[in-house]
């Protein structure tokens, strides 16, 4: 008999819905295994997601991060999600009921919940695949197993109390309407009226001391298959008109684009007084190619290149000695896989600060506090562009790094139901490699 596997994942930029196409590649077997995908929102039946999808994007472009973490990050999440949680719970489970999966998998936060409910109802495995470094406390759940790319992920996962209202009360098809607003009151006592010592996010940044046995397993950096195949660097500089003898910097913000890219183009043209290609993603962001288009540059050692959205990302990020980005765990992840140092801004929004730590604790690029530090951290980049590089390899070195070798290590922990290298403790030792920088 089939199993059945049903991925939920959401329509919250690109990354849970390219991990959900990931993982159905890796598990789907024919004859074997069926895999499911679908949105937590058509589950839930609301269209809740795609005003705040809307809202996210357009505070990303205007570069307004503060303001888009705080009010979506936190605001919004601790006001929305008990009461979505008490309101469509009951109809998120009868859905559940006509699918009848084998296995459960979640790439998103928002439904974690519901779904380890459901699961632990029905004693059906259920794993949550976390693309972030850091957490939210509705990415975690005391059934589940998550899979994380680093082990710092799963010593953030492990502190949360989960005798805490979010974890320990439970809400399923059953409850009664007292028993869904009693939840919800008892959320926002702990999370709004003593949210000086409640926290619902978590980053490895500093000490976590445990406060959970949550099951997690550590599987290293994942993308898509194109990232992990050695590519030819001439040849890709050759097709895309890139000059062979100057360095490369690509500057990118995803694909929404955003003022971001023309901003830091504008520093590097006005200031960088040696030869080098600007490579400038505006992905989907029509403005802002049109702005760099007509970007009048008077830098003669600058040599400016500008493209729309690619699905050769990874040709470009290969092909470059450094990448500028506004700080997103999904491009770091990339980088990462092709042995890019980054250079990032800490002024970023929570849930991509983890990739922060990762950069800083392992030595992977420079972070910047200042816009204006970006040219120094550039230098320092291009001058020991092997250094880091070796910081890069030796992170790498601690995981299966093949695409190959990372789909059979996801098979056996969600087919055959094994555990990966992590022991009962899930402690993996963590020498920080930054030390190599000098």
């Amino acid at each position: 008999m089939n199993k059945k596997i049903l991925i939920v994942y959401e329509k919250m930029g690109m990354g849970h819905l390219r991990m959900a196409n990931i993982l159905e590649e890796m598990l789907k077997t024919e004859g074997e295994v069926e895999v499911i995908k679908c949105a937590g929102s058509e589950l839930a039946d609301s269209s809740d997601v795609d005003f705040i999808v809307y809202l996210w994007n357009a505070l990303i472009r205007k570069n307004l991060i503060k303001t888009a973490d705080i009010l979506i990050n936190f605001i919004i999440r601790i006001l929305g999600v008990p009461i979505i949680e008490a309101i469509n719970t009951k109809d998120f489970i009868y859905k559940l009921e006509e699918i009848n999966p084998d296995i459960i998998i979640c790439t998103a936060d928002g439904y974690n919940k519901v779904l380890g409910t459901y699961s632990r109802e029905k004693k059906i495995p259920f794993y949550i695949m976390i693309t972030e470094v850091s957490v939210f406390l509705d990415l975690v759940n005391p059934y589940a197993v998550h899979i994380c790319y680093f082990n710092e992920t799963g010593e953030a996962i492990r502190n949360y109390d989960f005798n805490s209202t979010y974890f320990s009360y439970n809400i399923n098809k059953k409850s009664t309407i007292l028993e869904r607003i009693q939840y919800v009151l008892k959320f926002y006592k702990e999370y709004i009226l003593l949210a000086y010592k409640n926290s619902i996010y978590r980053n490895a940044d500093k000490y976590l001391e445990r406060n959970n046995d949550a099951k997690y397993e550590v599987i290293g950096p994942l993308a898509e298959k194109k990232h992990f195949q050695e590519k030819d660097i001439y040849k890709i500089k050759n097709e895309l008109g890139i000059p062979k003898e100057m360095d490369t910097v690509l500057i990118v913000s995803g694909s929404i684009g955003g003022r971001f890219l023309f901003e830091i183009t504008d520093i590097i043209c006005k200031k960088y007084d040696k030869p080098l290609n600007v490579l400038v993603m505006c992905g989907k962001d029509k403005k802002v190619y049109e702005k760099i288009k007509r970007y009048k540059n008077y830098n003669k050692n600058i040599n400016i290149m500008y493209f729309g959205y690619t699905d050769r990302f990874d040709e470009f990020i290969a092909a470059s000695d450094c990448i500028i980005a506004r700080a997103s765990a999904g491009i770091f992840i990339e980088s990462v896989l092709n042995r890019t140092p980054e250079i990032t801004f800490r002024r970023v929004t929570s849930n991509d600060r983890g990739a922060i730590t990762m950069i800083e604790k392992y030595g992977l690029g420079e972070v910047c506090d200042e816009d204006n530090e970006i040219l120094d951290k550039l230098n320092n980049i291009l001058q020991n562009k092997e250094m880091y590089k070796n910081n890069i390899d030796r992170l790498l070195l601690r995981y299966s790094n093949t695409y190959e070798d990372k789909k059979k290590l996801i098979r056996s922990i969600i087919i055959e139901g094994n555990s990966s290298m992590i022991d009962d403790d899930g402690e993996i030792e963590s020498e920080p490699l930054s030390e190599t920088l000098v």
